[in-house]
């Protein structure tokens, strides 16, 4: 008979001979994947500020010099007379630090956003609309977990109205159920 032998080799990071190319920003490679489906519905009662919604997932980076490049696509709609005055934000929480939120600027006498949320071809409540967040590269510079969660608000965080996820406003007999997903990748620093 013959002799067999077999051999495994783990490793978080290869660095390449010559070494990583500096200041490029990109990285080396992918080392996990988190990702959330969501089917179950949510209801978001936005009243002048912002609220998570059921559109969240964790990671916890194996290196604090990782980068987590997030994604995330969204449907549902909102029960506002205008649908395009809904707005949202990733909130992200690191286990035993600080929060924070991917959005825009904060300028004075603005509201830091990012992005619309609506059907922006109407101003009616007709159906639910879809959006995506492609390929955010985050920096949390921890090895705790982090928590990334959608946020709505509506009318820029001043005034209230009630966002619906997977789902239509209306809900009547025959309406559509939607599926949201959120996909979290540690990417090698």
């Amino acid at each position: 008979g013959g002799i067999s032998i077999m051999s495994e080799l783990r490793t978080n990071r290869i660095i390449p001979r010559d070494g990583l190319v500096s200041g490029t920003g990109i990285g080396g490679g992918i080392i996990q994947v988190r990702s959330a489906t969501i089917t179950d519905t949510d209801t978001v009662a936005c009243i002048s500020a912002f609220a998570d919604s059921n559109i969240t997932c964790s990671i916890t980076p194996t290196r604090a010099d990782s980068k987590i490049l997030v994604s995330a696509s969204v449907t549902g709609e909102g029960n506002a007379t205008d649908q395009r005055r809904f707005t949202h934000r990733i909130k992200k929480v690191i286990s035993g630090g600080a929060t924070s939120f991917i959005q825009g600027a904060t300028v004075a006498n603005r509201v830091s956003l990012l992005g619309s949320t609506g059907d922006l071809t109407t101003n009616a409540t007709t159906s639910a609309s879809s959006f995506s967040i492609n390929n955010y590269m985050d920096t949390p510079a921890t090895t705790s977990t982090v928590t990334y969660t959608m946020q709505f608000t509506y009318d820029s965080a001043t005034g209230s109205g009630t966002y619906y996820v997977n789902r239509n406003a209306s809900d009547g007999s025959g309406s559509p159920r939607f599926v949201s997903w959120m996909t979290l990748m540690e990417v090698s620093g």
